[in-house]
């Protein structure tokens, strides 16, 4: 009977925990999809780093500084619908596909590291208890007048967990940096 009680409790646990707790959803409803394609639409190309939405999925000094940002589907389908609208344009349903049905995510990382050369020289790693989990690749962002150089992290969604306590661990020839992220307030 013990067992009975044991196994039901964990059950309720894996079936309504993530109901209760909020964390960025891996696969996004089509309310979800229209809902961060308007919240991009309203904003201007780089206008949209200063929401709120973004704001919650940054970590450092981002956008000004050293730091970053987690591009979770609902966040990258808003800069891609505020970028577009720079141009006056409108994300086609390919793209919001391409978008929505990729295993992956991406940790956008600025750095002012100026030795860094090729993107495998920032060693970007999410930090979950013990589990240490490594990006499937690194490619060059942007690189500004300043100096500041983009990194990006390509993470599969299946390796994280996003649920747990998160450190993201940004290594480069000069500095460690670590910064805490909590994927709760992250849409």
């Amino acid at each position: 009977m013990r067992y009975v009680a044991w196994c039901l409790c964990i059950c309720a646990a894996v079936f309504f925990l993530p109901v209760i707790t909020k964390a960025f959803d891996i696969q996004l409803t089509d309310k979800q999809i229209k809902e961060a394609t308007d919240y991009g639409s309203k904003y201007k190309g780089k206008e949209i780093f200063n929401s709120d939405i973004i704001k919650s999925a940054s970590f450092g000094e981002y956008p000004g500084g050293e730091g970053g940002l987690v591009m979770s589907k609902y966040v990258k389908l808003a800069v891609v619908c505020a970028m577009a609208g720079l141009r006056d344009k409108s994300l086609t349903p390919d793209d919001i596909k391409e978008i929505t049905k990729s295993p992956t995510f991406n940790v956008v990382i600025r750095t002012f590291d100026d030795s860094i050369e090729d993107p495998e020289d920032v060693q970007i790693t999410l930090i979950q208890g013990s589990n240490n989990i490594l990006p499937l690749k690194n490619e060059f962002g942007m690189k500004y007048k300043d100096n500041r150089q983009s990194v990006i992290g390509v993470f599969q969604c299946e390796k994280v967990n996003p649920y747990a306590s998160t450190t993201v661990e940004v290594k480069t020839w000069k500095s460690l940096k670590k910064y805490k992220i909590n994927f709760s307030k992250i849409k």
